[in-house]
């Protein structure tokens, strides 16, 4: 198995702009919810697959730009979990008690549940070992960009109305900001998980 880091970082950050872009439109944040459920699912789950695949990759295809139908299924399960667990924990818990912390850690073992089936599935050796490390990465990496996301998701909407609400409407200006608010917390979480993945793997 191989880390595709650049083509997974830049994956990953689209990932997470789409991804808002589809929270926002659906009406998550509000309630009760304003949008259709199946734009967030659908327009979730499928970047996630993409930049899951994208990023994590057999070793015997470094050359090929074939994507694993199995790892992409991994991911779009992955982000289902990441949602139900993150939207448990905003409606269960109360905000002023820590349940901010609690939906990001649930959105992050998501990230962690992908990561931790991708490389047991493309693994050849020591399976366990290299899975359950890749998992506690990108628990990590998603635990950090899940903090920049969610201020992103606040500040990117409100931006995106003054600067660009006069040019493009407001409703067009508050979903793409919601979209380039939440698509550094993929840059960050990707970052992290590929740098802490080349750390703990290199060779001395």
């Amino acid at each position: 198995m191989r880390i595709d880091s650049r083509r997974g970082i830049l994956a990953w950050t689209m990932a997470w702009g789409f991804t808002g872009i589809a929270l926002y439109i659906s009406g998550v944040f509000n309630s009760p919810r304003t949008g259709p459920l199946w734009v967030a699912l659908i327009g979730g789950a499928v970047p996630w697959a993409l930049a899951g695949a994208i990023t994590f990759r057999p070793a015997a295809r470094e050359s090929s730009n074939q994507l694993n139908p199995a790892v992409l299924l991994i991911w779009a399960l992955a982000y289902l979990l990441a949602f139900g667990l993150a939207a448990f924990a905003a409606s269960a818990l109360d905000i002023a008690l820590g349940g901010f912390f609690f939906m990001i850690l649930g959105w992050s073992i998501g990230g962690a549940a992908g990561a931790f089936a991708s490389t047991w599935l493309l693994s050849d050796r020591s399976r366990l070992k290299r899975s359950a490390g890749q998992g506690v990465i990108w628990l990590l990496g998603f635990l950090a960009g899940g903090y920049v996301g969610l201020m992103g998701l606040y500040l990117g909407p409100e931006l995106g109305k003054i600067f660009l609400g006069s040019l493009i409407g407001q409703p067009a200006a508050l979903t793409l900001g919601a979209g380039v608010g939440l698509a550094p917390g993929g840059l960050v979480a990707s970052a992290i998980a590929v740098g802490l993945t080349r750390l703990v793997t290199r060779r001395p």
